[in-house]
């Protein structure tokens, strides 16, 4: 009977383990303006297009001057026009030439969320400022989202590791009953 209990409390362990794992960030496939672009005249809006939906509620975009002042009309979320909302919009004000960082957080559908960020210039004489130098708030988790490459297990790996440790436990359990009859 104490087999059965240390499996079912490693059963217990190992699968509250498992949404940790899992767990991934959302991927910045492209942008408008692009990362690193100095334009000649101030954009209307910014766009960003990501992998997978976002959670229209809990995602956001804004722009930052480089002093750390935002400067977008505070519009920044998920495009609803977008039918897989999968991209987010946010709308500017005719800005100044210099430096600017936008900065994103998004909520994907299966509640992993992750912080990113990317920088342009207005201005053809402009010295465009790194993303993670120009925003003065400091963010909460990493400015710069990064797709993990593989070096977390599934849950299906998981699950396979606690199956095999499972049989396992059952075959020597049943060796050692016999051994002792």
């Amino acid at each position: 009977m104490r087999n059965l209990t240390g499996i079912f409390l490693l059963i217990l362990l190992l699968s509250s383990m498992a949404p940790a794992v899992s767990a991934h960030e959302a991927i910045l496939i492209n942008s408008n303006p692009a990362n690193g672009d100095i334009l000649a005249e101030s954009p209307a809006e910014v766009m960003a297009w990501f992998e997978e939906e976002l959670v229209s509620a809990e995602s956001s975009l804004k722009v930052f001057s480089a002093q750390g002042a935002q400067v977008d009309n505070r519009d920044g979320g998920v495009n609803l026009n977008d039918p897989d909302h999968a991209s987010m919009i946010v709308t500017l004000p005719p800005l100044a030439d210099g430096s600017y960082t936008v900065q994103w957080h998004v909520t994907l559908l299966d509640g992993d969320s992750s912080d990113g960020a990317f920088a342009f210039a207005v201005g053809e004489d402009q010295q465009l400022i790194p993303a993670a130098e120009s925003v003065t708030e400091p963010a909460a988790e990493p400015v710069v989202a990064v797709e993990e490459a593989g070096g977390s297990p599934s849950v299906g790996l998981l699950l396979a590791i606690v199956a095999v440790l499972l049989v396992l436990l059952l075959i020597g359990g049943l060796l050692l009953r016999r051994r002792q009859s």
